[in-house]
């Protein structure tokens, strides 16, 4: 029988667990801490009341509890001379610091060399643009019986969208492709919203506004207010003083006693009477351009609602901008009175201005983002006074023809006086070297050909290049029954015809712009077979053809002093036989472009040392772009020309 006062082993464990806790009140003593505790008498009291326990805290520093200062001890530290000089000091010292740090940072940014400015140049500044007649671009037709067969087409231009990407072209600038009557140059418009079947078709147009969007290119069309052709709609109505249409155009009564004399003096721009007598309506009509162009009436409102309509359809087609035709003579004196001199009253009226400002303003409602900017152009006869006046009312670019009437006895002095004056007009410049209108340049001596390409490319500005001047193509040779222009039939003038002949792509029958069995509407330029644009005028057999030329500088001038660079320099020296001009974009590379117009081959050495100590060759006619070429010291060595014409361009 088990002792029932003896505790079990398990309840004896757990009686001793509890001895190790410490009871309430009690300081557990870490085992670390070497304190010593004294029992007097065995821990019993000796009497009441006195201690029977001695502690001795150990000395040991090792184990040390910082508890802080009390409140009352603090409060007098806090109220002491020393402590707070030494307070105030610190406080000095941490905003010190900071204005330091302050001051620093904002010398830093202040001194510290800025990244270059960039002005926000639009894609009608930077780019080249491209000018297509269409007519004479190239032919798809495939059957001669086909309509428009002889004829290029939207579907042709479509097809080379590709060479023109190679060539570095980012916009095209495509004239007349409304629906007309026929008669030479699309200008006589008969539907301004309509494509002419011999071009394609609307469904045409879409698909080549589909791929040069795809190609990130801009196209430009023509947009011709000032007239319409005599079988538009509108014009046979105002005949007929059909209530809406009757003021439509500028009617007036005859003169004489017949009526039959036409109302004033004024003159076509062919020098002929400007008025053309109409049996049915019996009065005249005013024409600035042929009797098939009448005039429109731009002072009757229902006329300019027609026109910013038109605007606002292209518009909406995606067309990124338009190319006036006639934008000189949109409006006349309304009095009809004679003129004193040719053009006194037809030629830039001040009420164009008016017109020009709203068709901006058109404009502008679609230029919504960056890049969509929408570009208005026009061409003029010269750059004048009333061309600032064109400017301010909105146009973008007035293209200038100085490169157009280049002589081949211009020498250096002679090339300079004559770019000084458009150079420093103070508006953006366009450069064209041709055009529908004007002679090509590839008629100069060959000699010239890189000059030109060079100037037109590598001058500020925008450079207009006409189908065919990337591969230096020639007038054509168009006489007799081949003659298809108007003008020259009529008035018996130089035809326009010989600039207008059909692109040269390839060799073979009529070089690639219609099938062989069709005859072209215009002849191909017989001198063909040494201009197609992949042989373009090889002047030796290691010499760039111009298409290669052409290539390069359009990639040259995607550099930034080319792009928005001053011309600092420009000036005829060696006795007038280098020209030579600088292009200057603070914070980028500058560049020389030195050009030899000596009238014969020769060796000519000039030195550029006044520009720069050191300068590198990025290109030369002779020999294209240059790469990895060697640094030039201008002090000790100077540059050598040995051709007449050669082109060199460094940097510097």
């Amino acid at each position: 029988m088990e002792n029932e006062n003896m505790n079990h082993p398990q309840e004896e464990k757990e009686k001793l667990k509890d001895f190790d806790e410490p009871a309430p009140g009690e300081v557990e003593v870490n085992e670390h801490d070497e304190s010593k505790v004294k029992f007097l008498n065995g821990g019993k009291d000796a009497s009441p009341g006195d201690p029977h326990v001695v502690v001795e805290v150990s000395s040991d520093n090792s184990y040390v509890s910082f508890t802080g200062l009390g409140k009352e001890e603090l409060m007098k530290y806090a109220d002491d001379p020393f402590w707070v000089r030494i307070r105030y000091i610190l406080f000095a010292l941490f905003w010190i610091g900071w204005l330091a740090m302050l001051i620093a940072a904002i010398v830093i940014i202040v001194l510290a060399p800025r990244c270059p400015e960039r002005p926000d140049l639009k894609w009608y500044q930077t780019e080249v643009i491209y000018q297509i007649f269409p007519k004479s671009f190239q032919d798809t037709t495939v059957n001669k019986d086909e309509p428009g067969a002889g004829v290029g087409d939207l579907q042709g231009i479509i097809n080379h969208v590709p060479d023109l990407e190679d060539l570095g072209v980012k916009a095209l600038w495509i004239n007349s492709i409304y629906q007309s009557g026929g008669l030479y140059d699309g200008n006589d418009v008969q539907d301004h919203k309509a494509i002419d079947p011999i071009f394609g078709s609307q469904d045409t147009f879409d698909a080549l506004r589909k791929i040069t969007k795809k190609k990130v290119m801009k196209l430009i069309l023509d947009f011709i207010p000032n007239h319409t052709g005599k079988n538009h709609s509108w014009f046979i109505s105002s005949k007929a003083k059909a209530e809406k249409y009757a003021e439509y155009y500028i009617w007036a009564d005859g003169k004489g006693v017949d009526k039959k004399q036409p109302p004033n003096n004024w003159l076509n721009l062919y020098g002929r009477s400007a008025w053309t007598y109409d049996s049915t309506r019996m009065q005249f009509y005013y024409h600035k351009g042929l009797p098939d162009y009448p005039d429109l009436n731009l002072r009757n409102p229902d006329v300019q609602a027609e026109m910013n309509n038109i605007l606002e359809y292209w518009l909406n087609k995606g067309v990124d901008g338009f190319s006036i035709v006639g934008a000189q003579y949109l409006m006349e004196n309304e009095s009809l009175i004679d003129e004193t001199t040719e053009g006194e009253f037809t030629i830039d009226n001040p009420d164009n201005m008016g017109l020009i400002k709203t068709w901006r303003e058109i404009l502008n409602r679609y230029s919504d983002k960056p890049g969509r900017e929408k570009v208005l152009i026009m061409n003029v006869v010269e750059l004048n006074n009333s061309s600032s006046s064109y400017y301010g009312a909105g146009i973008h670019i007035i293209p200038s023809k100085t490169l157009t009437r280049f002589g081949t006895t211009c020498d250096a002095q002679c090339l300079s006086s004559k770019l000084a004056n458009d150079v420093h007009v103070g508006k953006w410049l366009g450069w064209m070297l041709d055009n529908d209108e004007t002679p090509r340049f590839g008629n100069v001596e060959k000699h010239l050909y890189k000059v030109l390409q060079t100037l037109h490319l590598l001058f500020p500005g925008t450079a207009f290049v006409y189908y065919g001047d990337e591969i230096a193509m020639k007038n054509g040779n168009v006489t007799g029954l081949d003659i298809k222009d108007p003008v020259s039939k009529l008035y018996n003038q130089p035809t326009r015809d010989a600039f207008r002949t059909p692109m040269m792509w390839t060799i073979g029958n009529h070089f690639g712009f219609c099938s062989d069995d069709i005859v072209p509407w215009l002849p191909v330029n017989t001198d063909g077979l040494s201009v197609q644009a992949k042989t373009a005028y090889k002047l030796g057999s290691s010499t760039p053809s111009m298409h290669d030329s052409f290539k390069d500088l359009v990639a040259l001038r995607r550099q930034e002093a080319f792009q928005w660079g001053t011309v600092e320099k420009q000036e005829a020296v060696h006795n007038n036989e280098i020209f030579y001009f600088t292009r200057n974009a603070k914070g980028f590379p500058s560049y020389l472009v030195a050009i030899n117009m000596a009238a014969v081959n020769k060796e000519i050495a000039y030195s550029f040392s006044h520009l720069a100590d050191k300068m590198t060759a990025v290109y030369h006619s002779e020999e294209g772009m240059l790469s990895g070429s060697p640094s030039v010291d201008t002090k000790s060595k100077s540059i050598g020309f040995s051709k007449r014409g050669e082109v060199y361009v460094f940097q510097y």
